[in-house]
């Protein structure tokens, strides 16, 4: 009897050892299994924070010169990947550089580059014509009195106290009348009933953008956040496709050189500079000038770009000049003179045998006249001057310095003309010669942990999707 019992508690004993190895080896595959999950996701975050601190070498100087955001000779090793893996030895990180910078992320650069600060640009170029600048705004003059510190605190005072302001009107108007003036200042009255009327209704103004719009007061402070919203919803919208295309050829024409080398200021003459006011000396060697020419006619023969981009800014100011004299009924008098007596003459000196209309002679002369004047205005525009676009004294004095026009706002239309994927592939070239690199817009990153590998592949978001 006790030799049966014995031997059914060795039988348990056996049996809870073998459930006991089971149980020690299953719960060890589960600790190597969650081991092995912590490592893994160590090793994901570290690749990922680490290509995406290679994402933020991109090279600050191409985007000054270009606005464009690319990579080319990173060096960044594995800092960071290494920091976040210390203490794990069978891990390790190598990465490489990948799609190749090209027209279409050229074509996503310029337009979001331009849309965002396009207006600025253009804004800045309506001030410069009319003689405005921020530090004529702002000045405390203590003569004149105009500058901004003097006004704003009243147009905040007047923003907090409008019916202050309503009421001192009424009071003036109510002297004028007690002292007979009301007959002799006819328009006040009324000034004044359109001024209140104005803050009675809180002249407002009306913006629109896509679907959506925005109705801004004029007079109140709070509508700038409406305002804003505005603007960020111009910046997200999906533009027209000939939008796009007005970006990209503004882009081309503030961002590439060409044979004018400086510009004639208001006091002396500046050197050719990009859109940021980098000179372009900066960027390349004089022997690489001539892009905007390049851009324009397309061959690698710079003599040949420069003849056709000359030739072609000639033709168009001989039509611009002849059209201009042909409507001013005073040159067009003075040339019908000229031609009678010339018709005269040679009349004369063929005894009578060659008779000439004046009408035809006139416009004969009108001719050469343009085509005097535009010689002169090519050699003006090469020398960084500027010419009047319209040679009309009405037209001149209409559009005071908006007449004006430089060498550059020719190729703003010439650009036009030129197919929008040429356009794109000349100016890459452009700039990958002067980067003299290689240019990436993307990174391929692998980390791996023993015989697993783990693969991030990342670009710039601006280039992800470009339409």
């Amino acid at each position: 009897m006790k030799r049966k019992l014995f031997g059914r508690r060795g039988s348990i004993t056996l049996f809870l050892c073998i459930i006991l190895s089971a149980a020690i080896l299953l719960e060890t595959i589960y600790l190597e299994g969650a081991y092995r999950r912590k490592q893994e996701v160590i090793l994901t975050e570290a690749v990922s924070h680490q290509t995406e601190q290679i994402l933020s070498q991109f090279n600050r100087d191409y985007l000054d010169w270009y606005g464009i955001y690319v990579l080319d000779d990173v060096s960044s090793g594995s800092a960071v990947f290494d920091e976040m893996t210390k203490g794990y030895s069978d891990m390790s990180f190598e990465y490489e550089l990948t799609d190749e910078f090209d027209k279409d992320d050229l074509r996503a650069s310029a337009i979001e580059y331009m849309k965002l600060r396009g207006i600025a640009f253009e804004g800045s170029a309506l001030l410069d014509r009319l003689n405005i600048s921020v530090s004529q705004l702002s000045e405390n003059s203590h003569t004149s009195g105009i500058g901004l510190g003097n006004w704003l605190p009243t147009f905040k005072d007047y923003l907090e106290n409008k019916e202050k302001y309503k009421d001192r009107l009424s009071d003036f108007e109510d002297v004028c009348d007690h002292l007979g003036l009301g007959d002799k200042l006819p328009y006040f009255s009324a000034f004044c009933d359109d001024v209140s009327e104005t803050w009675e209704k809180s002249s407002s103004q009306y913006f629109e953008c896509g679907d959506s719009s925005v109705t801004v007061s004029l007079f109140d402070p709070g509508s700038i956040d409406s305002l804003t919203s505005a603007f960020d919803n111009y910046i997200d919208a999906d533009l027209p496709s000939i939008v796009d295309r007005l970006l990209i050829n503004e882009y081309a024409v503030y961002s590439f050189d060409s044979y004018v080398t400086r510009y004639q200021g208001d006091d002396d003459y500046e050197p050719e500079s990009n859109i940021l006011g980098i000179p372009f000396d900066e960027i390349h060697d004089s022997n690489e000038m001539g892009d905007l020419e390049y851009l324009f006619v397309g061959s690698s023969d710079k003599t040949l770009n420069k003849l056709v981009s000359y030739g072609t800014l000639f033709g168009t100011r001989l039509i611009l000049n002849y059209s201009a004299f042909l409507l001013d009924e005073e040159k067009r008098s003075t040339a019908l003179v000229f031609a009678e007596i010339l018709c005269i003459l040679i009349s004369l000196l063929t005894f009578f045998t060659v008779n000439l209309s004046p009408t035809v002679v006139m416009y004969f002369i009108l001719f050469v006249y343009a085509y005097t004047a535009a010689l002169t205005d090519v050699t003006k525009l090469v020398l960084g001057m500027t010419v009047p676009i319209f040679y009309n004294d009405s037209v001149c004095e209409a559009l005071g310095d908006f007449a004006d026009t430089c060498y550059r706002d020719y190729f703003r239309v010439f650009l036009l003309f030129v197919p929008e994927d040429d356009l794109l592939e000349r100016m890459v070239y452009v700039i990958k010669r002067d980067c003299e690199d290689s240019l990436y817009t993307g990174v391929r990153a692998e980390g791996s942990l023993r015989e697993d590998k783990f693969t991030v592949k990342r670009r710039f978001e601006l280039y992800e999707n470009p339409e």
